[in-house]
């Protein structure tokens, strides 16, 4: 399996070529892109300027970018950090690529074969694609890339990750993973028309959710099991598009599926990174509050981690529930036996971002809960009391037992202003 290359440029990461800035610095660099690079056919020689990435370049020279990282005497396959030799001139002659150091000293010397170009019909200094670049000024090469490549979701409702390998043609596979479970699919990767499309914001906030992109590379996807849970409302579309740090972006149905009927046509944007919740050591973060707003703020931040969701959420709300009351609020439900907690928390202020759990305390430090749907789309649960019952029984035979941890009270004292109690 190859592995992405990383580079460290000015607070952001090149990966698989592509740049992913930080938030500190994506406003002062953004990547050039392939149209923004100047070389034209036949130019002789290039000097790397800031913004370049090793992917842009190779797409404006014909020359894979792997290879020209070799060449820089940047090992990628290594999966450290590194900076891109900014003032480092490559100069062509034929097939052969000198790169020299800014003060004219060779750093390098190499003869650029068959299975180092991206397109092996043309030659070394033509670029890819670029009959091609007004009719389809948003495509992404399938030759450029580094397969297989993963993308990872965030929030609830959706596959782990999934992952595109078109390393052999325009037809490829399409893999996803979901709780350890696997489904792979026949995929083809075209180029089309350009489309505008309605996304959730991969790293989007309650004042940012959505963006429209413009878009030239489909990805579709044929299923080869008659498992089609992945393919949400009939959609098996997806897209590839170059985001403003200069990063891969996919974008995939919404599978989370209960979206406002004014947001029926939004996809989401999964990235090649994840997102993980760092902890700044403090003293006492909870002190102050009252046991009952700690337990609450504990539970959400534990439960956050145990569905693996990145980011806090805007909207918490907890209800007392007393013993015998209802599991699900429907003529034939069955009764708790005990008092429990039904715990409800969003991460954007939409249904389709919102987890449910009820829970009852061990008083050990954990807690035993189930998960409640956050829609009730079958019409039995307002018609058949005795479905009801048995859909009931399923709940309270799934309860899962989680230790509350002490070590996200940090995130939790941030949450915890938020939680409403009835």
């Amino acid at each position: 399996m190859k592995k992405l290359s990383v580079m460290v440029l000015a607070g952001g990461l090149i990966v698989g070529g592509m740049f992913v800035g930080t938030a500190v610095f994506a406003d002062a660099w953004r990547a050039n892109t392939p149209e923004s690079i100047q070389i034209v056919d036949g130019q002789k020689s290039y000097t790397m300027k800031w913004g370049d990435t090793l992917w842009a370049i190779g797409q404006k020279v014909n020359i894979k970018h792997e290879k020209l990282a070799e060449i820089n005497g940047i090992n990628l396959a290594s999966g450290e950090q590194y900076a891109l030799p900014v003032g480092r001139v490559l100069t062509f002659d034929g097939s052969v690529v000198t790169v020299k150091d800014t003060d004219g000293s060779i750093y390098s010397q190499s003869v650029i074969n068959e299975e180092d170009k991206i397109d092996p019909q043309k030659e070394v200094g033509e670029a890819v694609g670029e009959e091609t670049t007004n009719q389809y000024p948003y495509s992404v090469s399938r030759e450029s890339l580094s397969y297989p490549i993963t993308f990872y979701y965030q929030g609830i409702n959706m596959p782990d990750s999934v992952t595109l390998d078109f390393s052999q043609g325009n037809s490829g596979k399409v893999t996803f993973s979901s709780n350890g479970r696997i489904n792979e699919y026949n995929a083809t990767f075209d180029v089309t028309a350009t489309k505008a499309i309605r996304i959730y914001n991969a790293n989007g906030t309650a004042d940012n959710r959505l963006r429209t992109v413009n878009v030239n590379t489909e990805i579709t996807l044929q299923p080869v099991a008659e498992d089609t849970y992945y393919f949400g409302s009939g959609n098996n579309n997806f897209y590839l598009f170059i985001n403003s740090n200069g990063g891969l972006s996919l974008i995939t149905p919404n599978y989370a599926g209960n979206y406002p009927i004014e947001e029926a046509d939004v996809m989401s944007e999964v990235l090649t990174t994840r997102t993980t919740n760092e902890q700044t050591p403090t003293e006492n973060p909870l002190a102050g509050y009252s046991d009952e707003q700690i337990e609450y703020a504990r539970v959400t931040e534990s439960l956050l981690q145990y569905y693996g969701i990145a980011g806090q959420p805007i909207e918490i709300s907890a209800i007392r529930n007393a013993a015998g009351a209802q599991v699900l609020p429907f003529n034939g439900s069955q009764t708790m036996t005990e008092p429990s907690v039904t715990l409800s928390f969003s991460m954007d202020g939409t249904m389709a971002s919102t987890v449910i759990v009820t829970y009852m305390s061990n008083h050990d430090g954990s807690i035993r809960f189930y998960k409640i749907p956050n829609h009730y789309q079958d019409p039995r649960y307002e018609t058949d009391p005795d479905w009801v019952n048995t859909e009931t029984g399923n709940l309270l035979n799934s309860i899962q037992t989680l230790s509350i941890s002490t070590a996200y009270d940090q995130q939790a004292a941030g949450i915890i202003g938020l939680i409403s109690v009835n």
